[in-house]
């Protein structure tokens, strides 16, 4: 199955991982991202459906220097099931930059007890750490890092000389990959974590971003939000709103659903209430910002269920998406396009804009929300990075 399987010249892979997430961006020629990892041990095997995504990379990447290349990994929050493989990742290919949250510091800090990846990747930051403080002005491919967030951890010693070039912070864009300016094809805007969020769970940290992807006039552009819950999702939207030269940041033509197409996204329980309920006005923002075919992605098995105390993958959040996109334009990764033989989620990016790709018919995803198109003026990224929040 997976040997026909290629990476689009440019565009968003979603990859059938079980529930769990691993997204591959291909931003141009020879310059591919990993947002998030879930290698599974048993989809070695034959008669499983998930994609041994570690294996498919290896097979995939471009090659420098005779090993495979990945320009950028980004984790958005050190689960397990967002981490997993990252290990042998690492043996098997060259990671030529990482973006990661003050979290994994945190986690380490506090209790170590992060999975073995987890601990494997916070060992790869620490030591790109010291190689940048060693150098800062000459810092090479595989030891670039990037540190996204806020957390007073960032103040002590260890980080506190670090480049100021080498951090974002929510309401940054960052278009600057593996020391290249990719400013004419790539955007990446930084949602979260805010400062509020420091001490939350780890869900609640997760690293939030919107990706926009360009040739020449076609555009394609997907939201990520990790494994955020209710409230911290409003506070994105709210705070994007409030800063209105960046509402142009909330259009998707993809959505990865937040957990794993979890309903703690739209289900909640306030203080004061006796049961978690409905949350219409997170609906409402996923909907304002939908472009014109927007599709959303449930990357899990197909087993959603309501059950108390079942996690993810919900029926009731499913339910809830469908109602907000075209028939047929929620899809799971473990059922396209079939249960039995699930193959990659591709939307590929050329100049004609955005389009699925493979098993089912393309689908044109270049219309935008009116609202989204009189904010947004110009498509390319501003001129320099601008945030919002880094006091409060």
């Amino acid at each position: 199955m997976s040997e026909q399987f290629k990476l689009p010249q440019r565009g968003f892979v979603y990859w059938p991982v079980g529930t769990g997430d691993s997204t591959t961006i291909v931003i141009k020629s020879g310059v591919v991202m990993q947002l998030d990892l879930h290698h599974l041990a048993k989809a070695e095997g034959s008669d499983d459906p998930a994609w041994p995504i570690v294996d498919e990379l290896v097979r995939l990447l471009p090659k420098k220097n005779g090993k495979p290349y990945l320009s950028l990994f980004a984790l958005t929050h050190p689960d397990e099931d967002h981490i997993l493989g990252f290990k042998d990742l690492l043996k098997r290919v060259t990671i030529g930059e990482i973006w990661h949250t003050p979290r994994i510091f945190r986690d380490w800090v506090d209790d170590n007890d992060l999975c073995d990846d987890a601990e494997s990747f916070y060992q790869e930051v620490h030591r790109r750490r010291k190689a940048v403080l060693a150098d800062p002005d000459n810092v090479k491919a595989g030891d670039r890092v990037r540190v996204i967030g806020h957390d007073d951890i960032l103040t002590e010693d260890k980080y506190k000389d670090f480049p100021a070039e080498r951090t974002s912070h929510p309401g940054d864009s960052i278009w600057i990959v593996d020391d290249e300016d990719l400013s004419a094809c790539f955007n990446a805007f930084v949602h979260a974590p805010f400062k509020v969020d420091a001490e939350d769970t780890r869900n609640n940290t997760s690293l939030s971003l919107h990706v926009r992807l360009n040739d020449g006039d076609g555009i394609g552009e997907a939201l990520f939000f990790g494994d955020r819950e209710y409230p911290t999702l409003m506070q994105i939207f709210e705070t994007t709103e409030d800063h209105g030269d960046n509402v142009q940041y909330l259009a998707w033509d993809v959505m990865l659903s937040p957990h794993h197409c979890s309903k703690k996204a739209m289900f909640w329980q306030n203080e004061g209430e006796d049961q978690e309920k409905s949350k219409q006005d997170i609906m409402d923002f996923f909907e304002k910002y939908r472009k014109d075919g927007g599709q959303i992605i449930a990357s899990a098995n197909a087993d959603f269920t309501d059950g108390d105390g079942d996690l993810p993958p919900h029926r009731k959040a499913r339910k809830k998406y469908e109602a907000i996109v075209d028939a047929g334009l929620f899809i799971c990764t473990h059922e396209h396009p079939d249960e039995d033989n699930p193959k990659p989620i591709v939307f590929e990016v050329t100049a004609d804009g955005i389009s699925k790709r493979g098993f089912a018919a393309a689908t044109g995803l270049a219309s935008v929300v009116s609202v989204v198109e009189r904010s947004r003026g110009t498509m390319a990224p501003p001129n320099q990075q601008v945030g919002f929040g880094r006091a409060s």
